[in-house]
C-alpha cells in the first residue's frame, strides 16, 4: 500500500525530488576512486558540485574536468548532462511511451510543469520532439566536430571530444574536456566549430516546442506567437551582444557571435572572461540572466518573460494593450512574467549576499556577481573564482544551481499551502 502523503504530490514534487535524486545518485558515482585520474583526490562537496552543475546543465566547474576525471568519470558526467538537458520528466514519460504503459493525467501534468506549458495539449508530441530533437542534432554536431578534433588528436579521443562537446554545447551545458579551464579559446578562430557550436547551443535554447512549430509549419505566418518570440528575441539579443562586444572589447565578428550565443546559458567562451572590460561583463549578466526559451536546455528567465516585461512597459508607456503579431498577452502572462522577475533577482540578490559575506573582501563584488548570475541562468560561464571558493559558498552556488534549473516559480508553488478560505475586503495601494 502507497504511503498516503504520496498521493498530494504536486507535478513540481515529483519534479522537485526527481532533480535531486539523479544529481545525489551522480554525485556518489563521481565519487568513486575508479572515477578519478591517478593521485587525485576529490573531496565529496566537489562531486556533488559538478554532479549538480551537469544536471543542471550549467557548466561551472571546481575542478579540471578534463585533468580530474577518467573515462568513466566523463561519461557520467555526459550521462548526468543528457538527462539534465531532457529532464526528468521526459526521461521518465519516454520510458513509458518505449514499454507501452499507458500515460494519464498525472503524467501529462508533470510534463506541462517541466517545460512550463500552458496545457496538458499537445505533451506527448513535446517529449517526441525532446527525444527525435535530441539524437538527431547532437549526432550531426558530432559527425562534424570529430573532424576538426581529428586534427589535433587521435581516432578514439576525436571521437570522445565530439560526442562529450555535442552533448555539451546542444543541451547548454558548457562543460570541455579541454584541459586547464581553456573552454574552446583554441578554437577561437575556427569557423567550423564556432558555427557548429553556436548553433546546437541556439538549437538546443530555442525550446523543443519552436523547432517542432518550425519543421512543421515552416512558414512566419503559420507560426505560432510563442515561436514568433522566440525567434525574433534571440536574433535581437545575438546581434545586440555581438556589436557591443565588438564596439567594447574590440573583438573579432566571429568571437564576438560566438560569445554572444554563449552567453545565452551554453558556458563555452573563445575568450578570456576575466580579461573582458566592465561593461562587457555587465552586457554578459544581461544576456545569461535573460537566458534561452521555455521547454529549452537552457536557463534565465527566459526569452517570452522578457518580451512580456517590455511589452507590458510598451503599454503602460504608450497606453495601450500589450499586444504583438496581432495576438494580445493576457494579464495572468504579464503578471507571471513579472513573478519571474521578482523571484529570480530575489536568487541572485541573497546568493550574492551570502557569498560576499562568507568570503569577505577575498573576491570583488563584480566577480561574485557574475558568478551568481551564471549560476542562477545555469550557463557556467566564469571570471574564475569557483574552484578557489570556500566550502559554504559551493553549497550556495548548488542551491542557486539548482534552482536556476527547475525555475524560481517551481520552487515557490512546491511550497505553497493550502489556499485559505477566508476572503478579504479590497482596498487599493498607492504604487510608485
Amino acid at each position: 500500500m502507497k504511503p498516503r502523503v504520496h498521493k498530494s504530490w504536486q507535478p513540481n514534487h515529483l519534479l522537485l525530488v526527481g532533480f535531486a535524486i539523479i544529481i545525489f545518485l551522480g554525485s556518489v558515482l563521481l565519487s568513486l576512486p575508479f572515477a578519478h585520474n591517478e593521485g587525485i583526490h576529490l573531496p565529496y562537496v566537489d562531486a556533488l558540485f559538478i554532479s549538480t552543475s551537469a544536471v543542471c546543465v550549467t557548466g561551472l566547474v571546481t575542478v579540471d574536468v578534463a585533468q580530474t576525471f577518467t573515462l568513466f568519470g566523463r561519461t557520467v558526467i555526459a550521462l548526468l548532462i543528457v538527462l539534465g538537458g531532457l529532464g526528468f520528466a521526459s526521461i521518465v514519460i519516454s520510458f513509458s511511451l518505449l514499454f507501452r504503459m499507458n500515460i494519464g493525467i498525472s503524467q501529462r501534468s508533470f510534463i506541462k510543469e517541466a517545460y512550463n506549458l500552458s496545457s496538458l495539449k499537445g505533451t506527448l508530441m513535446i517529449v517526441r520532439s525532446v527525444v527525435v530533437a535530441a539524437i538527431l542534432f547532437q549526432g550531426i554536431g558530432t559527425c562534424i566536430e570529430y573532424f576538426i578534433f581529428r586534427t589535433s588528436y587521435g581516432p578514439l579521443d576525436a571521437l570522445g571530444h565530439a560526442v562529450f562537446n555535442s552533448i555539451s554545447a546542444f543541451n547548454n551545458a558548457g562543460f570541455d574536456l579541454m584541459g586547464k579551464y581553456r573552454s574552446l579559446t583554441e578554437y577561437r578562430n575556427n569557423i567550423a566549430m564556432n558555427l557548429t557550436t553556436a548553433l546546437l547551443i541556439i538549437l538546443g535554447g530555442s525550446g523543443f516546442f519552436v523547432l517542432a512549430d518550425i519543421a512543421r509549419n515552416r512558414r512566419w505566418a503559420k507560426l505560432a506567437m510563442h515561436t514568433r518570440i522566440v525567434v525574433l528575441m534571440n536574433a535581437i539579443l545575438i546581434l545586440f551582444g555581438m556589436v557591443f562586444f565588438v564596439l567594447s572589447d574590440h573583438l573579432d565578428w566571429l568571437s564576438a557571435f560566438f560569445q554572444s550565443v554563449s552567453a545565452r546559458t551554453a558556458g563555452f567562451n573563445t575568450v578570456d572572461i576575466a580579461s573582458l572590460s566592465q561593461a562587457s561583463l555587465m552586457i554578459l549578466m544581461i544576456l545569461m540572466f535573460i537566458g534561452a526559451s521555455p521547454g529549452s536546455t537552457g536557463g534565465g528567465i527566459k526569452t517570452t518573460t522578457t518580451f512580456a516585461l517590455f511589452l507590458s512597459l510598451g503599454s503602460l508607456m504608450f497606453r495601450r494593450e500589450p499586444a504583438a503579431f496581432k495576438r494580445k498577452v493576457g494579464s495572468e502572462s504579464i503578471l507571471k512574467a513579472f513573478q519571474v522577475l521578482l523571484l529570480s533577482l530575489l536568487l541572485v540578490f541573497v546568493g550574492s549576499l551570502l557569498i560576499l559575506t562568507v568570503e569577505g573582501d577575498h573576491f570583488p563584488f563584480m566577480a561574485v556577481l557574475f558568478e551568481t548570475v551564471s549560476a542562477f541562468a545555469t550557463v557556467g560561464l566564469s571570471t574564475g573564482i569557483t574552484p578557489t571558493l570556500s566550502l559554504l559558498s559551493k553549497l550556495v552556488l548548488i542551491c542557486i544551481m539548482f534552482a536556476g534549473r527547475v525555475g524560481p516559480i517551481t520552487i515557490a508553488t512546491s511550497l505553497k499551502a493550502k489556499p485559505s478560505s477566508l476572503t478579504h475586503v479590497e482596498e487599493q495601494v498607492f504604487i510608485g
